[in-house]
């Protein structure tokens, strides 16, 4: 939190911190621990380790394996799932929070993949061994559209 409210200023000096944004906030969390820790304590941590916030492509993998997870569970229950690549982005953007980082994928997830294909399990009833065809929207694209296909057919998305 103190690194994210932490002023930076304006001007050539905060297009500095921009460029070496690892390093200062190495440099901010640890004149946080020094103010709000007593050196004996300090000195009996072995290392301090920063991680970095999430870009695109990690959240992308963060999906694909959530995704793997789903596409298990599906078959368990007797059923194929397809997505299309729009899919993973569609989760990816409405999944990912700026402050929260990847914490709201599995919401995400769960919101729009998990309850439309349970309504479509629920309200269609298609055969075991059917193919769950899921896609982004066309009419709306902040939905996403599902559809079960019989079993000789295959899935185009």
């Amino acid at each position: 939190r103190q690194l994210k409210d932490f002023g930076r200023g304006v001007g050539f000096s905060a297009r500095m911190h921009d460029e070496d944004d690892k390093e200062y906030a190495r440099g901010v969390i640890q004149k946080a621990l020094n103010k709000s820790f007593a050196p004996e304590f300090l000195n009996r941590i072995d290392e301090v380790i920063t991680f970095d916030k999430l870009d695109r492509p990690a959240i992308r993998r963060i999906v694909k394996l959530e995704l793997v997870e789903l596409v298990k569970r599906v078959e368990l229950l007797g059923y194929k799932l397809a997505l299309s690549d729009e899919v993973e982005s569609f989760i990816a953007d409405h999944g990912f929070d700026l402050q929260y980082g990847a914490r709201p994928l599995r919401r995400a997830i769960q919101t729009y993949l998990e309850d439309g294909l349970s309504e479509l399990l629920i309200n269609k009833e298609p055969q075991p061994g059917s193919m769950l065809a899921v896609k982004v929207d066309e009419a709306d694209k902040d939905k996403l559209a599902f559809e079960a296909l019989p079993v000789e057919a295959k899935a185009e998305v």
